[in-house]
C-alpha cells in the first residue's frame, strides 16, 4: 500500500475539457487525459493507491487489471519525475 501526494512543485488545472498539469519550477505544461487527470486530483496524501484504483474502476467501468496497469504506468511516470511523492 502506497499513499501518494502530488508534489508542491506542480499544479493541475482543467479548462473545460482540457487538462494539464504545470511544473511550476521551469514553466513546463503537459496535457493530460481526463483518466491522468482524475487519478492525480486523488493523490492527495489521504488516498491509497488501492483507493485511487477503485474510483477508476467505478468512474471508468474498466476492469481491474486495465485501472490497475493504467495507473501504474501513469504514477511510476511522474514519480520518476518526482510529481508525484510517495509518502508511506
Amino acid at each position: 500500500m502506497r499513499i501518494l501526494k502530488l508534489s508542491d512543485n506542480v499544479s493541475l488545472k482543467q479548462y473545460q475539457e482540457k487538462y494539464m498539469l504545470f511544473d511550476n519550477l521551469n514553466g513546463n505544461i503537459y496535457k493530460l487525459n481526463r483518466l491522468s487527470y482524475e487519478i492525480l486530483l486523488l493523490c492527495d496524501g489521504k488516498s491509497t493507491d488501492e483507493d485511487i484504483v477503485n474510483n477508476i474502476i467505478n468512474n471508468f467501468a474498466v476492469s481491474t487489471e486495465k485501472a490497475a496497469k493504467d495507473f501504474d504506468d501513469i504514477i511510476n511516470t511522474l514519480l520518476d519525475k518526482q510529481y508525484v511523492l510517495n509518502i508511506i
